[in-house]
């Protein structure tokens, strides 16, 4: 796709690979390419976001998309996004206070969109994208989102058909939570986020860490603390190419993974408090910590 196009992800599921991204030129719809021959060759399939009547309104021209998914066993491929209200246009208008899952059980041909969560008041729930699993071993598909606060979650047992009620995962002293990511396997949930003891993401003397929470089998989340030292120290800006020099150096998302031999974690997050630049000011680092 040589149009203009934002915010790409990619899945596979054996040699059939999926790209979403932003049609950022003209609607800010969800498109998704697919390869059947490992990325050489490829064609356009069917948008997630489509024909769904009154969810239509409330995502066509408003919305923050997570990562695609694939599922190896089911096939299944789902995309998460944040999308605003009816009727308003254009991504920067409006909170983003609904999530949704797209589902495609054909390889993306025809997708079918559920809500996951609607916030009781007006309030944006893309700091910065929502973010998606499905665990392999039994087809569980796993959300999780930030209202620039609260690091919520939400499970599905039937591949994305009905969803469980919203959780708040971070307790104290990440009282304040953003940027979730989720990987999981063989009943385990590990949920990753920066956490910090301020009342905001716009505190300029907040202290941040890199926190971890997970669950085992359908249990309760427990939060477990990352990073030995801060990573972060001051505001987090979540608005892309809107944010101020200096606060955007943690990008826009940090990742999880789950060893299928072990199911201990690796976590690869970014730390501006390593190094600085010949000028003083923050170097971002790239950190990889794997668990015991």
């Amino acid at each position: 796709d040589i149009t203009e196009s934002d915010r790409s992800w990619i899945t596979s599921d054996g040699p059939r690979v999926f790209i979403s991204y932003h049609d950022a030129g003209n609607s800010t719809l969800i498109h998704v390419q697919r390869s059947d021959d490992d990325g050489v060759t490829w064609h356009r399939v069917g948008d997630p976001i489509v024909g769904q009547g009154g969810v239509t309104g409330q995502s066509t021209f408003n919305n923050d998309q997570g990562k695609i998914v694939a599922d190896p066993v089911t096939h299944n491929v789902y995309d998460i996004y944040a999308a605003g209200e009816v009727g308003i246009l254009k991504a920067k208008t409006t909170d983003f206070d609904h999530i949704y899952v797209s589902r495609s059980t054909d390889g993306g041909m025809t997708w079918t969109a559920v809500l996951v969560f609607h916030a009781a008041t007006p309030v944006g729930l893309n700091n910065v994208f929502p973010a998606l699993a499905v665990d392999p071993t039994n087809g569980a598909v796993h959300a999780a989102w930030s209202d620039g606060h609260t690091v919520s979650y939400s499970t599905s047992s039937d591949q994305g058909v009905t969803w469980s009620p919203a959780v708040v995962v971070n307790v104290a002293p990440a009282s304040t939570a953003l940027f979730p990511w989720l990987a999981a396997h063989d009943g385990v949930v590990d949920l990753v986020y920066y956490g910090t003891t301020a009342s905001s993401k716009d505190d300029p003397t907040a202290v941040w860490n890199v926190y971890v929470a997970q669950a085992k089998n359908g249990g309760a989340f427990q939060q477990s603390r990352v990073s030995n030292t801060p990573n972060h120290e001051g505001v987090i800006c979540t608005a892309g190419t809107g944010c101020a020099r200096g606060i955007r150096n943690l990008l826009d998302l940090f990742q999880v993974a789950l060893d299928p031999r072990s199911d201990k974690a690796a976590v690869i997050y970014t730390d501006d408090t390593i190094d600085q630049t010949s000028s003083g000011a923050p170097r971002p680092q790239v950190v990889l910590a794997q668990q015991n």
